[in-house]
């Protein structure tokens, strides 16, 4: 697990690099931490729901457009035809986000789209198996920013993910909130 939170301060620092690059307005990267609650369609991995703990960081190309590194880490328990297994699940994913930017300046909807990795272990009765796949998402979401210099924000949003470890394909219904930061211009 340190392994895991060291990697995504790593990530977090080096997809923020760019924001604290840029002095032109309107260049500004974004750094968030997260929880999601997810609804999984599976039965290769013993869970129905999990759920993730992740870190996010993002640059914007152009106000509308944003670029940004997600990964995100799950530890469930559940049952496969009768037995325990404990299932660890992580996903590496890069997103592409198109900002909304309506008359309420605090508010900031936005749809995204991705592609990366997920990878998926799981141990029941002492017996452990590991595979990987490409995984897809899209979503929605907004963030709400506060403060006065509304550089902080709440971040919600709901995706959906497919990816296909164990040659079964399962799709995951992620509900996410958390806390994200602005970081660079205006």
């Amino acid at each position: 697990m340190k392994r895991i939170l060291c990697l995504a301060a790593l990530a977090v620092v080096v997809l923020g690099a760019p924001a604290f690059a840029g002095n032109a307005p309107g260049n500004v990267g974004e750094i968030g931490l997260g929880v999601s609650q997810t609804s999984v369609s599976s039965d290769s991995t013993g869970v129905d729901s999990a759920q993730f703990f992740g870190v996010r960081g993002g640059y914007q190309i152009k106000q509308e457009f944003e670029v940004e590194g997600q990964i995100a880490s799950s530890s469930a328990s559940g049952s496969v035809s009768g037995t325990g297994v404990d299932t660890t699940m992580r996903l590496f994913m890069v997103n592409g986000l198109y900002n909304f930017h309506p008359r309420k300046k605090e508010f900031v909807p936005y749809v995204m789209a991705g592609i990366g990795r997920a990878d998926i272990s799981v141990d029941a009765g002492g017996i452990s198996v590991s595979d990987n796949s490409t995984a897809y998402q899209i979503g929605a979401g907004t963030r709400i920013f506060f403060g006065k210099s509304k550089t902080m924000a709440f971040r919600t949003d709901l995706s959906f993910l497919r990816e296909a470890a164990f040659n079964d394909g399962s799709t995951f219904t992620n509900v996410t909130a958390g806390i994200t930061w602005k970081l660079g211009g205006h």
